[in-house]
C-alpha cells in the first residue's frame, strides 16, 4: 500500500471514529431529552435505543484504535473499554435478566479495571515526579 492510500485509510478511520462518537453523543442527548419531555426515565420503554450510543462509542473507540494503535497497556485498556461498552449495550437488549446481570457486572468490572489502571498509572507517575 502506498503512502497516499495509507494516509487516506487512516483519515477515513479517524473520520469514522469522530462521526460514531458524535452520533453516540447525539443519541444520548435525544434519549435524555425524550425522557425529560415525557417526565419518564423508565428503562423499559427504550432499552434498544439506550444500547445504540453504547455500541456507537465502542465502534468509535475501535476505529480510532485501529487508526492509531497504542502499545502495551494503552492498547489493552482501549480493548477493555470497547469490550465494556459492548457488554453494557448487549445487557440492554438481551431478553434474559440473568444474562443481562452477568453482562452488566462484566461491564462494571471492565470500567473499574480501565479507570483504576488509569488512576494508578497517573498517581505513580505524579508521585515519582514529585520525589526529590
Amino acid at each position: 500500500m502506498n503512502q497516499t492510500r495509507r494516509v487516506g485509510a487512516l483519515r477515513l478511520l479517524l473520520t469514522t471514529a469522530i462521526v460514531l462518537a458524535g452520533l453516540s453523543i447525539v443519541v444520548g442527548i435525544v434519549l435524555m431529552t425524550t425522557d425529560g419531555i415525557r417526565r419518564n426515565a423508565n428503562w423499559s420503554h427504550h432499552p434498544a435505543w439506550s444500547a445504540i450510543p453504547l455500541f456507537l462509542v465502542a465502534a468509535a473507540i475501535a476505529a480510532e484504535s485501529i487508526a492509531r494503535p497504542r502499545p502495551g497497556r494503552h492498547g489493552l485498556m482501549r480493548l477493555v473499554a470497547v469490550t465494556a461498552f459492548v457488554f453494557w449495550g448487549t445487557a440492554a437488549v438481551v431478553p434474559s435478566a440473568t444474562a443481562a446481570g452477568v453482562l452488566n457486572d462484566g461491564a462494571v468490572l471492565l470500567f473499574a479495571l480501565d479507570a483504576g489502571a488509569a488512576v494508578i498509572t497517573d498517581a505513580r507517575a505524579t508521585r515519582l515526579e514529585s520525589t526529590p
